[in-house]
């Protein structure tokens, strides 16, 4: 009877097993999903908050690419400021956003009445960065954006036209500006400048196109997803060895 009785009981226990196996199976595979969810949402398109600068594909828009949020629709509480009312191609001007704190934004000289972007950035402060936007007249630092969502207040930026740009006509600084990742407004603008052709009150600078800088692409982030995607058979193989 004992013998009989032990033969059961390692029987039933041996039956067991699987079950236990598969739970055990079922929920590591699970947390394998979700993390492979996870990393392919964070690459989708929009996913990110880009939180080192505007992509190159808001360039023309100017909409960030905020996962889920939408644009403010109330008045802005900020302000595009210039030095001047007038711009002379191979001279400087400045713009200052206004309006309290913020961490992100971009922003471009635009040919009045177009999304043509005109002129470079110059000397950005600290927490700034160029990028190269194709929707420009010429290529190179024609735009300026955040490089962290550091706060940031009253930002000044140095922008010129250089001569070989001169003919574009009256301008206009069109801006989006984020308070926050999900709180953000549109087509900000400052007062029209006209194209002169003396000194004007606006200050010497350099003819030259300012360095190229070209900001980075989602390349290092898509090869380390890759390598996991890679390393993932692998791992699902030992948990059922």
């Amino acid at each position: 009877m004992t013998s009989q009785s032990d033969d059961s009981k390692k029987t039933a226990k041996g039956l067991s097993r699987p079950h236990h196996t598969a739970d055990k199976m079922s929920a590591e595979q699970g947390i394998v999903f979700g993390l492979l969810l996870a990393l392919a949402i964070a690459n989708l398109p929009g996913g990110e908050g880009y939180g080192t600068g505007a992509p190159l594909s808001a360039c023309t828009s100017q909409r960030p690419g905020h996962y889920g949020t939408t644009e403010q629709s109330s008045a802005s509480p900020y302000s595009l400021t210039v030095s001047s009312s007038e711009y002379t191609p191979g001279q400087t001007v400045t713009v200052q956003i206004t309006g309290g704190d913020f961490q992100g934004f971009l922003i471009q000289a635009r040919k009045n009445g177009t999304t043509t972007a005109v002129g470079f950035f110059s000397s950005l402060p600290s927490g700034t960065k160029s990028n190269d936007c194709s929707n420009a007249v010429g290529r190179g630092a024609n735009t300026a954006t955040h490089s962290s969502t550091a706060t940031k207040r009253d930002l000044t930026l140095t922008w010129s036209a250089p001569q070989d740009q001169a003919g574009q006509g009256a301008v206009e600084f069109v801006a989006t500006v984020a308070q926050v990742k999900a709180t953000y407004w549109m087509g900000i603008k400052s007062a029209l400048l006209t194209e002169g052709s003396g000194a004007g009150n606006v200050t010497d600078a350099p003819t030259t196109t300012p360095k190229k800088t070209t900001p980075k692409s989602g390349a290092t982030m898509a090869t380390t997803f890759n390598l996991l995607l890679l390393a993932i058979p692998a791992f699902l193989a030992k948990l059922l060895m």
